[in-house]
C-alpha cells in the first residue's frame, strides 16, 4: 500500500442523531442546488466520458491543488492510452493500459472538458491532458475542498480504496441477497441504503425516493423488515435507479454538466408539495448531517416526525 499519500477521506465523525451513514462519503451535508452525484448521474458520467475521451493517450497530468492528490504520481503516465471508463459505487475509474485513474467527486467536485491551450481554470484541482489537445479538468467550486484522485498500478480501483458492498442493479444484488444484508443491521433503512457497506452507489436523495417508492419509512429499523417489505424495498431500489438514469442521460444528452435539480423525483427538495401518490404534503426531517424527505401519510402512518435541529436549539435555548 506505499502507492497511497494519505488514507481516503473518513468524512464526518459519528454523530448521534436521526440520519447517519459510517460510510466514508456520507459527510454529504445538505446544500440546497448542491448534490452529490449518485448512481443515475454517474452512470450517465461516465458514458459521456468514455465518448469524449475514451482512445485517447495521456500528454500530461498536473496536480494544481495538492489536496485532490490521495497517491504518488507514477513515472509513466504519459503515453498510457484510456482503455475504459468504469463506475464502481460513486467511483469513476479511468483505465489505462498499466495504471487506473480513480476520482469521487464528492459534493461539488465535477469533470470539464477544455481546449489544452486554455489556462486551467480557477476551480481546476487537477488536469489530464490527452495527445489531441484537449484536457480533462477536475473541478471544485465549494470552500470545502473534499474531491479525492487515486492514480493505482495495474487493476486496482475503488475495492482497494474503501469497503463497498455489492452494486444495487447487478444480478448478485437479489431479494435474497438484500434480505441476507437487513438482517444482519439494526440501522435505520435510510441508514442502510447509504452504508457504503451493504449497498454501493445509493446517497441521500435517492435513498429518500426509494424509500418513498417501497412506500416504507426511511428511519424503520432495516432487520425488522417483513418478508414483503423486503421484496418492496428491492424493487423500488431497481425502479428508482433505473428510470432516474433515463432521465439524467435524457436532461444531459452528451454533456459532462448535470441537472442538479433533478426535476423528476418525487419527494426529495419537494418540502410542502403535494405527494404524487396521494397528495398529502411532503414533510421534511432535518438532522446534523443530512435532511430527508417524506410522505407521512405513505411512509410513517400519518405522523410527522420532530426536526433534529429544531428540537437541539429549543432545549439549548
Amino acid at each position: 500500500m506505499g502507492w497511497f499519500i494519505r488514507g481516503p477521506c473518513d468524512g464526518a465523525k459519528r454523530r448521534r442523531g436521526v440520519v447517519y451513514s459510517g460510510s466514508p462519503d456520507e459527510g454529504e451535508a445538505f446544500v440546497w442546488g448542491v448534490s452529490m452525484p449518485e448512481i443515475p448521474e454517474l452512470e450517465v458520467l461516465k458514458e459521456n466520458l468514455e465518448r469524449l475521451i475514451g482512445g485517447k493517450r495521456i500528454a500530461d497530468l498536473r496536480i494544481i491543488k495538492p489536496y485532490i492528490q490521495k497517491t504518488l504520481l507514477p513515472d509513466d503516465l504519459v503515453g498510457q492510452k484510456v482503455t475504459g471508463i468504469e463506475r464502481r459505487g460513486k467511483y469513476i475509474e479511468i483505465a489505462l493500459e498499466r495504471h487506473r485513474i480513480v476520482v469521487h467527486l464528492m459534493l461539488s467536485g465535477r469533470f470539464k472538458i477544455q481546449p489544452g491551450e486554455k489556462p486551467p481554470l480557477k476551480s481546476s484541482a487537477a488536469f489530464v491532458e490527452f495527445d489531441d489537445g484537449s484536457a480533462l479538468h477536475l473541478v471544485e467550486e465549494a470552500k470545502l475542498k473534499r474531491m479525492s484522485m487515486w492514480i493505482l498500478p495495474g487493476a486496482k480501483g475503488a475495492n482497494d480504496i474503501k469497503e463497498l458492498g455489492p452494486e444495487p442493479l447487478s444480478d448478485e444484488f437479489n431479494v435474497d441477497r438484500l434480505a441476507e444484508l437487513l438482517r444482519g443491521s439494526r440501522e435505520r433503512l435510510k441508514n442502510f441504503l447509504l452504508n457504503q457497506r451493504n449497498v454501493a452507489g445509493i446517497g441521500n436523495a435517492y435513498a429518500d425516493e426509494i424509500c418513498w417508492q417501497a412506500g416504507l419509512s426511511p428511519f424503520k429499523q432495516a432487520n425488522k423488515l417483513s418478508a414483503d417489505e423486503v421484496a418492496r424495498l428491492h424493487g423500488a431500489i431497481r425502479k428508482t435507479l433505473i428510470e432516474a438514469f433515463k432521465e439524467t442521460r435524457r436532461l444531459t444528452g452528451n454533456k459532462l454538466e448535470i441537472d442538479e435539480s433533478r426535476p423528476f423525483m418525487a419527494v426529495h427538495r419537494r418540502k410542502g408539495e403535494p405527494c404524487p401518490r396521494c397528495g398529502t404534503r411532503v414533510q421534511w426531517v432535518s438532522t446534523t448531517t443530512r435532511d430527508t424527505f417524506y410522505c407521512p401519510r405513505c411512509q410513517t402512518e400519518g405522523r410527522i416526525l420532530k426536526d433534529g435541529r429544531t428540537s437541539r436549539f429549543l432545549k439549548g435555548n
